[in-house]
């Protein structure tokens, strides 16, 4: 046995550990902290920081929950509201309107038969955006 550390079959055996892309991994992260932590303290000069103390009121500022308002129109071009009988183009537009009135964040959905020519949920969807309110379309589920 050997036992002396200099020879030069133990230069040889010397592995070498390629470290460049720890060193790529490294300067990455360095520059991923760097550039989150510079965003994270514009975003809190941002924010004011100053307290304050906001005060009461009896008043109600919240504004009624939208309202659904169904307007379903069948194969034959009849419109209907809701599950009652069939109205005419006019009573429509009057009961849009009461509803505009009564709630201006109602949403009209309309539930048009696929046969129904397009001119008619057309008439119903003006009739509802004259009025102001909003309009949403149902479609059967597959």
């Amino acid at each position: 046995m050997n036992f002396r550390g200099g020879g030069t079959r133990a230069r040889r055996n010397a592995t070498v550990v390629d470290i460049t892309a720890l060193v790529d991994v490294v300067f990455q992260l360095l520059i991923f902290f760097l550039l989150t932590s510079s965003y994270v303290s514009q975003q809190s000069r941002q924010a004011p920081q100053v307290p304050v103390e906001l005060p009461e009121s009896t008043l109600d500022a919240q504004e009624k929950p939208a309202e659904d308002f169904v307007v379903a129109i069948d194969e034959g071009g009849r419109i209907f509201i809701g599950a009652d009988e069939p109205v005419s183009v006019e009573e429509l537009a009057v009961r849009l309107a009461k509803a505009a009135d009564e709630n201006p964040s109602t949403v009209v959905l309309i539930r048009g038969d696929q046969t129904v020519p397009y001119g008619r949920v057309a008439q119903v969807m003006a009739m509802a955006r004259l009025t102001g309110l909003k309009i949403s379309a149902v479609l059967r589920n597959r």
